[in-house]
């Protein structure tokens, strides 16, 4: 059954305000990715460095993926203005006052369009368009981070064992805890912030998405036919390749928050554990309170006697560090495993699956969080809106085809 050719040039013009807010938007995300998806601060040189140079990889080739999305939208809104002018007279069904319309006509080759045939570039805003209302709030408050600070971060867990490596350093050289903390060091909550960026980024195109999905089903009912078709096709295949950004951005985040707080909690351990078992080489007469002026009677000779006992006590610990390591690299290689095919978009090949994040749901024992990584990773996994993304402006058609009917 065919679908007889009808148009609300107000309606449409309404759709292409709609269309422009949600360019604008779109491009003040990919802005937002650029400005705070790429690594910085500290990697340190431990485990944490390992993810450097594919989150920088994986925030440029994001940028460019918000910015395809951006790209369709704005020309979505230029070309529904232009259509609003081409139904602007139902009756003539020609390009007259489209052409009549178009910005700068006087600079254009007056042989090059006519009412047959459209002149090209930008047209003027129509004039009372209908209303139509994003219902989705796009957000783009950038995330918090700070910096760790080791010694801070000792003071809290084990407030004496600051000041003994303090003591130590002081008379070796060396700093015991800098030793054991050197494989996780870094700033993890750079991490978290990259995550939540992501996150954030992510939502904000899944929504933009959204938003253009309800003004695309607002219009059905003041628009049919050929070119009303063609659209619907073109917004579908452009509003499933925005939507999916949300999962995947929730994805992101919810592998780097699980790295930092995996890297976090080995950092954790391992004061505690270094604090227990020096403990024993520094207590003088079972008196805590008087560490600090025993460590300094003591003095270089004091300390050195207790060298080996010390280098002892790192060695058992740094064996448990590598433990540790091994458990954050395979979060880290799953992490790596989940950015490249987002890095290559090689047609889905090594897509995502639920395979590569297994480490990091592991590591998860929220159950509803366990459920919503489950229910992103389904949407994550299916590539075909990225894939399939429009690669070109969207068009009513040439010649008659705007006023025909569907078929």
């Amino acid at each position: 059954m065919s679908e007889v050719f009808e148009a609300n040039s107000n309606e449409i013009a309404g759709l292409s305000v709609l269309a422009h807010k949600i360019a604008d938007e779109a491009w003040e995300t990919t802005n937002f990715t650029r400005s705070h998806t790429p690594p910085g601060g500290d990697f340190g040189d431990g485990v944490m460095w390992a993810l450097y140079a594919p989150l920088g990889t994986y925030s440029e080739a994001l940028v460019r993926r918000y910015d395809a999305n951006h790209e369709n939208c704005r020309g979505i809104g230029v070309n529904l203005n232009r259509s609003a002018w081409m139904y602007h007279d139902q009756e003539a069904r020609n390009y007259a006052a489209l052409n009549a319309n178009v910005i700068a006509l006087d600079s254009l080759d007056p042989t090059s369009y006519s009412d047959t045939v459209p002149a090209p570039g930008l047209a003027a805003d129509y004039e009372n368009p209908a209303r139509y209302v994003a219902p989705e709030a796009v957000k783009l408050d950038p995330p918090e981070t700070m910096a760790e600070d080791i010694r801070a971060l000792i003071a809290e867990r084990a407030g004496w064992l600051g000041d003994v490596d303090e003591a130590i350093k002081a008379v070796t050289k060396w700093s015991a805890l800098e030793e054991v903390i050197k494989p996780v060091s870094g700033n993890w909550n750079e991490l978290k912030r990259i995550g939540e960026s992501h996150k954030i980024a992510g939502e904000a195109m899944e929504k933009c998405g959204k938003n253009l999905e309800a003004g695309a089903k607002q219009v059905t009912d003041h628009w049919a036919g050929k070119a009303e078709e063609a659209f619907q096709d073109y917004v579908r295949l452009q509003v499933e390749a925005m939507k999916w950004e949300g999962p995947v951005g929730r994805l992101t985040k919810e592998a780097l928050c699980t790295a930092g707080a995996a890297i976090q909690d080995s950092c954790f351990e391992i004061v505690e554990q270094l604090a227990d078992l020096l403990k024993e080489q520094v207590t003088i007469d079972g008196f805590q309170g008087a560490l600090k002026f025993a460590l300094r009677k003591a003095g270089p000779v004091g300390l050195l006697l207790q060298g080996s006992a010390i280098y002892d006590i790192i060695m058992s610990v740094k064996g448990r560090v590598e433990q540790l390591v091994e458990t954050i690299r395979g979060i880290v290689d799953a992490i790596k495993d989940f950015l490249n095919p987002l890095i290559d978009m090689n047609n889905g090949v090594n897509a995502i699956s639920e395979d590569k994040l297994e480490p990091i749901a592991e590591y998860v024992r929220d159950t509803r969080r366990k459920a919503e990584i489950g229910l992103d990773m389904k949407a994550a996994a299916d590539f075909g809106g990225p894939l399939n993304r429009p690669t070109e402006d969207y068009s009513p058609g040439t010649g008659n085809e705007p006023w025909e009917d569907a078929a």
